[in-house]
């Protein structure tokens, strides 16, 4: 019934995997992430933050001249259900707008944060030019976990067709908590990368993967 109303969650060819950073950009991250992804000869999906975007244009412009793609987390991290669906749209459309105002290239995904979605906020999403992006392996890198772990739980969680959640740096929690990790974030993609490679599996971006996409009612 809710086939209609589905956020992309994968896609058809078992030989890709969408490889998505969430938070973005981050000053100590994103140039040690850019180049080692360069050496891998990999392009990925950056789920941006605007309040960090437009603190750091330079870092939006390296990740769109590297060739990767730029999507929407949100202006900040707030859930959106609480607003419905009028602020929601605002709040998208807004952020959408800024968002390509720094990047300088159209902007067509949208993660929501937390992975809270209702359908009014998907709703807000679709009417304000956006399509959802959720995912299918989440390797807890935003947990207090050392690179060994998150490198299994990725292998464990991530299949042909999927989309890997990583996250470049972290905010708060749901709660407005505070977040601990100690990852060295450019060590734990390089050595997902590494096992991705293993298994034959060839990273892509979103838009690359959803050329034939999977998708799911997601509402949490």
């Amino acid at each position: 019934m809710l086939a209609p109303v589905s956020s992309v969650a994968g896609g058809h060819d078992l030989s890709q995997v969408a490889v998505t950073f969430d938070d973005g950009p981050e000053p100590s991250v994103t140039p040690p992430l850019l180049e080692l992804l360069a050496r891998h000869e990999v392009r990925c999906t950056f789920f941006l933050l605007v309040k960090q975007a437009e603190q750091h244009p330079d870092l939006v412009r390296a990740v769109v001249e590297a060739g990767h793609e730029i999507a929407l987390h949100g202006l900040d991290h707030r859930p959106l259900p609480p607003m419905g669906h009028r602020g929601a749209y605002r709040y998208l459309r807004e952020a959408k707008a800024r968002l390509e105002a720094v990047a300088q290239v159209p902007v067509h995904w949208y993660r929501p944060p937390y992975g809270k979605q209702s359908v009014r906020s998907w709703a807000a999403a679709r009417r304000a030019g956006l399509d959802v992006v959720v995912w299918s392996a989440d390797a807890a890198d935003w947990e207090d976990l050392d690179v060994a772990a998150v490198v299994e739980l990725a292998h464990v969680r991530l299949a042909g067709g999927g989309v890997l959640l990583l996250h470049e740096r972290l905010e708060p929690g749901p709660a407005g908590e505070p977040v601990e990790s100690h990852l060295d974030r450019v060590e734990m993609v390089e050595r997902v990368l590494t096992d991705l490679g293993g298994r034959g599996l060839r990273p892509v971006t979103v838009g690359d993967l959803a050329r034939r996409a999977r998708r799911t009612a997601w509402f949490r």
